[in-house]
């Protein structure tokens, strides 16, 4: 799935291609049904195949965690720490913290994985991470949750007009190329619903995935954004300059563990520290400051 194709997967695993194609063929016959078009010079794919991946993705994961976890015990317990994290907090927020908490504990062993909301949540509430950073609101009864709202900024290249400004408004975005982050985000919700009050409908021909991702577009000239404070305030290595946007727009992130679970020393200390912050950065730096 990952690779496209036979030979490239071998190649990843050291494995020979006959050896790929038979444990590929075995599983299909164990399944009853085949999982990718094979024809000359085309693999791709079948439906069946997307609908197991995240599964089969996760079982992997599960086994990695259990040796990984083994192989610490074996060693003296010196404890694994599992952080899933969306891309907001995974780019903006988590190097650093891991930085700062693993120079205080160079013993413990820190596993980030960057995924959905959906995919942490999942994790977190099986067992397979021990804490999670996800987009808010949070509705599951596996999961307790400890919510944050951090403020948006509207981020632009150096050298723009709009870095004369204090602020940025509604009628600054309607005259700049806008990127926009994906129709179900949150914050693109909140400024369609900003813009449509201000007299026009956003328009945002470039969309991004990640904030970090769209903070490089930014700093490439491809247009300006709206992003989390978390990616928005970083220091202006790249050239990409933040002002506060006006009227406030707000990102709702939430910290989950499993209901129930008994937190680790590692994860309890882990996660105060990223409490700390969230409630850090739940304002804006000062403009004297930056």
């Amino acid at each position: 799935m990952e690779e496209g194709s036979v030979s490239k997967a071998a190649d990843r695993l050291y494995l020979t291609q006959p050896a790929i194609s038979i444990a590929l063929s075995r599983l299909e016959d164990m399944l009853g049904f085949p999982l990718f078009h094979r024809s000359k010079g085309h693999f791709a794919p079948r439906p069946e195949a997307y609908l197991l991946h995240m599964d089969a993705e996760l079982s992997i994961l599960a086994v990695e965690q259990f040796s990984n976890r083994a192989r610490l015990i074996k060693q003296g317990g010196t404890g694994l720490l599992r952080v899933g994290a969306i891309g907001a907090a995974a780019f903006g927020l988590m190097p650093g913290l891991v930085a700062r908490y693993t120079a205080d504990n160079p013993l413990v062993e820190i596993d980030l994985s960057v995924r959905s909301s959906h995919q942490i949540s999942y994790l977190v509430g099986n067992g397979q991470c021990d804490i999670g950073l996800v987009e808010a609101p949070v509705a599951a009864p596996s999961l307790v949750a400890e919510q944050f709202s951090l403020p948006c900024v509207c981020i632009f290249p150096a050298g723009s007009e709009l870095e004369a400004k204090a602020q940025i408004t509604p009628a600054d975005l309607a005259q700049h190329r806008l990127i926009g982050i994906q129709d179900s985000n949150q914050v693109d919700r909140q400024l369609r619903a900003v813009c449509a009050g201000a007299g026009f409908e956003m328009r945002a021909p470039v969309h991004g995935f990640f904030f970090a991702v769209v903070r490089r577009m930014v700093a490439e000239g491809a247009g300006i954004a709206i992003v989390d404070a978390l990616n928005g305030c970083l220091p202006p290595q790249d050239g990409v300059i933040w002002r506060p946007f006006t009227p406030e727009i707000r990102y709702d992130t939430a910290l989950i563990v499993k209901a129930g679970a008994e937190l680790s020393l590692p994860a309890r200390a882990f996660i105060q520290i990223i409490r700390n912050e969230m409630q850090a950065r739940g304002k804006l730096p000062d403009m004297a400051t930056v």
